[in-house]
């Protein structure tokens, strides 16, 4: 299920947003398979099919399009994409990295089977909201507000967008252009849910393709910029868990910057790649602490040998020296 507009062109990540304008690879270290990052099985969505059919019955799809979520990068995912076990200290120290729950607006849903046709695998492309417009240079009016509005410091060119449901947060914006492509690995699903109606949904779909549209056919220079590239949604999805109850919670801290989200995606790529380093740095010494220790013992073994042959040498001629000795009258 879609949202039926041209959605931002999916691409990972061009850059990291703290690294100075620097380009980084995407995060692949996640996937195991070119395109297609795979889960563990135990964290799989728990909507399963028995070998699974070539359709996906729309009925069955827990998220649809034109609906706000709460998602948070799931960082044990993630580490199990990566090869490292449970109980790993790699993997515990991945999922100590601290991430913040974002709000999301559907604008795409759809589902794909697992590698064994045994379930389905739950895909979302959202696009963010935040408490500020982007801040790319050129990129500054790619939003929309959404009701309740109360500070009404940022109206935009566009009345508010209004859900079914009142929305539960005052004064965040709509990001019109950037967000992320997501793998549902855990969704807390709730009776209680803030869509667009179908009148909405169309009004919003048309401001989001003519910024999309007035996006691409700006300068390069604004397009390219690294900051931009960074909020695009990504090609592979990312590991995350979902909630459809976006209202605020006291125990829960939510990140209303987007950007931070982007940041938090690199700060655990970064660690990843730290990590399998690390490990890599601990195979290679332990190799060469083992050949160090054969060539040890090889040697060791050659000086034994040596000295044995020294031996039986002397014994020869010992013994060859009494056998020439004059007999005696």
């Amino acid at each position: 299920m879609k949202l039926d507009i041209p959605v931002t062109r999916s691409i990972s990540p061009g850059a990291c947003i703290s690294a100075g304008d620097v380009d980084m690879a995407s995060p692949t270290a996640w996937a195991s398979l070119p395109g297609r990052p795979r889960t563990s099985e135990s964290r799989r969505p728990s909507f399963s099919v028995c070998n699974a059919p070539v359709t996906y019955p729309p009925s069955a799809w827990r998220v649809h399009h034109g609906t706000y979520i709460a998602f948070q990068l799931d960082t044990a995912a993630a580490a199990e994409n990566a090869g490292f076990a449970d109980g790993s200290k790699e993997k515990d120290a991945i999922c100590k990295l601290k991430v913040h729950r974002y709000i999301g607006l559907v604008v795409e849903s759809y589902a794909q089977p697992s590698d064994d046709n045994t379930r389905w695998l739950e895909e979302l492309v959202v696009l963010f909201v935040g408490a500020d417009p982007p801040e790319p240079q050129g990129t500054e009016q790619l939003y929309m507000p959404i009701a309740p509005l109360k500070a009404r410091k940022y109206v935009g060119r566009d009345s508010p967008i209004q859900t079914k449901t009142i929305f539960p947060w005052a004064d965040l914006l709509q990001w019109t252009t950037f967000g992320a492509c997501l793998q549902i690995q855990e969704l807390h699903a709730s009776r209680l849910n803030f869509d667009l109606d179908e009148d909405e949904l169309d009004r919003c779909g048309q401001r989001f393709a003519a910024d999309k549209s007035n996006m691409e056919a700006s300068s390069p220079l604004v397009w390219a910029q690294p900051k931009v590239n960074a909020l695009k949604p990504t090609l592979l999805p990312l590991p995350a868990t979902v909630w459809c109850d976006i209202r605020p919670t006291k125990s829960v801290e939510y990140g209303k910057d987007p950007q931070k989200f982007v940041e938090e995606v690199w700060k655990v790529e970064r660690t990843i790649q730290e990590l399998h380093a690390e490990r890599e740095r601990q195979r290679s010494a332990a190799e060469q602490e083992r050949q160090r220790l054969a060539a040890e013992q090889e040697s060791q073994q050659l000086r034994l040998r040596l000295a044995a042959e020294q031996e039986s040498r002397q014994l020869l001629l010992g013994s060859a020296a009494e056998q020439e000795e004059p007999m005696c009258e």
